[in-house]
């Protein structure tokens, strides 16, 4: 007979064992320990790539980022700045001896956003900007000599009385809005004498992302806006600058939707993006033309999916671009003749997560191709959560860091990609996570976590919150509806004037594909989204009564008063058939689930932050007061901060914890 301490080893050993046969579920607490990488840079020999790794300081409820040089043979790394906020946009030298990168200055509500510069051999990083609103995007010039930033116009100092009288004209600015914006102007610091001079003015806006030089630093190509109004923004347009005599020439003659435009490197051409109307029911097209001006020629019409970014090759005969392809983003290799070739990068899924959509941003291109072909990128998959890359001709795709290797340690859901058939005559697609254990023999409950846009896509990425709602051993649903970008222009054109109808025929279309699998427990169906998933999710619950519960947050519940109060008015008139106020306001109140609140008949969660302007907290709150009246089971629950969605960690776990647990109760 064994003795008592030989049998308290083996049942340690035991214990051990089975704790280390059993990985652990994700949950909400480890959002804290989720690395976020961004902004990718490479160094002009391509050896060096640098990106910025941000981490949650809990307590703090902020973000602080380093930026991290990777050695691209090696993967050896080294911190070139640590715990700095709103860390962001690294650019190398064209030298490659500096780097420069965009971060705070100063603490609390006195911090602004300013361009430092840090020697790569050695010394600590300095602020060579200290602008009073902060730096919106700059750009190195060629020789390395100065910097090119983009700046809102200085705001006239007030004394006395006059500092009360604020009123301003009111036009199209959200509803909250409490002073008229102030245009974005371009700047040139001399980083020898330390001078800057202002070289543009007037009321029109540097818009747009983007800053690019002409090989022989004469002039600068951006994007300027009519106005700095963010609803006005329609009114884009590519020009050119010319550094001496500062006169400004618009690119094309077009008034609207053009932005980024962009020299070649031997600076015979410059290529932009264009849509032929509002992008989110047209495709948004590459041109390229030259700096003598005209409209040039299309050359990405081939792909038939919009551009998100580009970057000319170092031979200017190509460029490298990315669009949304299925669930994924892809990377094009695309000739100025329009012939295009996907640049093979493996399974994974370039760019940034969103983290309410289940889709991935562009990736930014700007400074990460190297003249040797070496691109670096942050990238994605289902299984792993953001991580950075490079790719070479010679050698493929390589994964440089590991950064969020702890998480290979929790039992994941498997995601993957499931279609269906749409009534726009179009197989659509979305992203299906089976909870950690899924066994096609059982049922199981079903969230459908809509996304949203509508211009975003479900994508095959590492989706954190579609996660932790599998781990609660439930399936996840992520359907692309139409309005999605990511299945060609007809399927994107479809939510035109039909913008929750045929949208919410597509989700049901999706549902409808997954419960033939026999996997559903048809009891326990929730369906949640922000933005444009709250307001299909608030469509929905009006139309189609199979579903325990509801968490619509962000929604657009009665889209007059979103015309009238929100940021984006253009957007929706071009949804429609033109203003309410001037065509069908019929149409409108169709459109709005807040005409349907009688019919409801599932419990639902309302989510808002008060001072959002895209999707504004009025309208959430009008569909309460609507649902409250006629008796529905209704909860309103809002975070007192502005924006579309809480930014800070803590307000964000926050979040999808009443959402989440919401579901639960409803579950049981």
């Amino acid at each position: 007979m064994p003795s008592k301490a030989a049998f308290a080893v083996a049942l340690l050993c035991c214990t051990s064992f089975a704790s280390a046969a059993t990985p652990p579920t994700l949950g909400e607490d480890d959002y804290k320990r989720l690395a976020v990488l961004g902004s990718p840079a490479i160094s002009p020999d391509g050896k060096q790539a640098a990106v910025v790794v941000s981490r949650v300081v809990w307590d703090e409820d902020r973000r602080d980022s380093d930026l991290i040089a990777v050695d691209v043979a090696t993967r050896e790394q080294r911190t070139l700045a640590t715990g700095l906020r709103g860390l962001s946009s690294p650019a190398y030298s064209p030298d490659g001896t500096r780097i420069a990168f965009v971060a705070d200055e100063g603490t609390g509500s006195a911090a602004e956003s300013q361009i430092f510069v840090e020697p790569l051999e050695g010394g600590a990083p300095k602020a060579v900007t200290h602008v009073k609103d902060g730096v919106d995007a700059y750009s190195w010039r060629p020789d390395g000599g100065a910097i090119v930033y983009a700046a809102n116009d200085p705001e006239p100092t007030r004394t006395g009385a006059d500092r009360f009288r604020d009123s301003f004209v009111f036009t199209t600015e959200p509803i909250v809005a409490q002073s008229a914006p102030r245009p974005d102007h371009l700047f040139l610091l001399d980083l020898g004498d330390g001078t800057t001079a202002q070289l543009t003015s007037g009321e029109q806006s540097f818009c747009g992302d983007s800053i690019s030089w002409s090989p022989d630093q004469k002039t600068i190509a951006f994007t300027l806006c009519r106005n700095a109004i963010l609803n006005d923004e329609n009114y884009s347009r590519a020009v050119v600058l010319d550094v001496a005599s500062r006169e400004v020439r618009a690119l094309t003659g077009r008034s609207m939707w053009e932005g980024d435009p962009i020299f070649s490197p031997d600076g015979a051409h410059i290529a932009y993006q264009y849509s032929n109307g509002d992008p989110q029911i047209n495709l948004n097209l590459l041109y390229v033309t030259t700096p003598r001006g005209g409209v040039g020629s299309p050359i990405s019409g081939a792909i038939g999916r919009p551009i998100g970014d580009a970057v000319w090759s170092r031979d200017a005969k190509s460029l490298i671009v990315t669009a949304p392809q299925g669930t994924t983003n892809a990377l094009y290799r695309l000739s100025l003749n329009g012939a295009y070739a996907r640049i093979p990068i493996g399974d994974v899924v370039p760019g940034i997560p969103l983290s309410t959509t289940g889709g991935a941003e562009s990736p930014s291109l700007g400074e990460a191709l190297a003249p040797d072909g070496t691109l670096a990128f942050v990238a994605t998959s289902t299984s792993q959560p953001l991580e950075l890359y490079a790719y070479s001709p010679a050698s493929g795709a390589t994964k440089l860091t590991g950064f969020n290797d702890a998480f290979a340690q929790y039992a994941l859901a498997t995601a993957r990609r499931v279609t269906f058939a749409t009534t726009t005559g179009v197989t659509a697609d979305g992203v299906l996570y089976e909870p950690p254990g899924f066994s096609p023999q059982k049922k199981y409950p079903l969230v459908v976590y809509i996304h949203g846009g509508p211009t975003d896509a479900s994508m095959t990425i590492f989706d954190f919150w579609s996660q932790v709602m599998a781990a609660h051993g439930w399936l996840v649903l992520r359907p692309n509806y139409r309005g999605s970008p990511n299945l060609g222009l007809k399927y994107q054109r479809g939510v035109l004037y039909d913008l929750e109808d045929g949208p919410g025929k597509d989700v049901m279309a999706a549902v409808a594909a997954v419960r033939s699998r026999g996997i559903v427990d048809p009891s326990r169906i929730a369906v949640c989204g922000w933005s444009y998933g709250g307001i299909m999710t608030a469509w929905l619950i009006s139309k189609y009564h199979i579903w325990s519960a509801a968490v619509s947050g962000a929604s657009v519940n009665d889209w007059i008063t979103d015309y009238g109060t929100a940021d984006d008015s253009l957007g929706d008139a071009d949804l429609f058939h033109g203003s309410p106020f001037t065509g069908d306001a019929a149409e409108w109140r169709r459109a709005s689930a807040i005409t349907y609140v009688r019919d409801v008949t599932t419990p639902v969660l309302i989510l808002s932050d008060v001072g959002d302007n895209r999707d504004p907290f009025a309208t959430s709150s009008m569909y309460w007061r609507a649902l409250r009246d006629n008796g529905k089971p209704a909860v309103l629950r809002v975070w007192p901060v502005a924006g579309h969605l809480p930014g800070d960690p803590v307000r964000l776990v926050d979040v999808y914890h009443y959402w989440i647990d919401f579901i639960a109760a409803h579950f049981k």
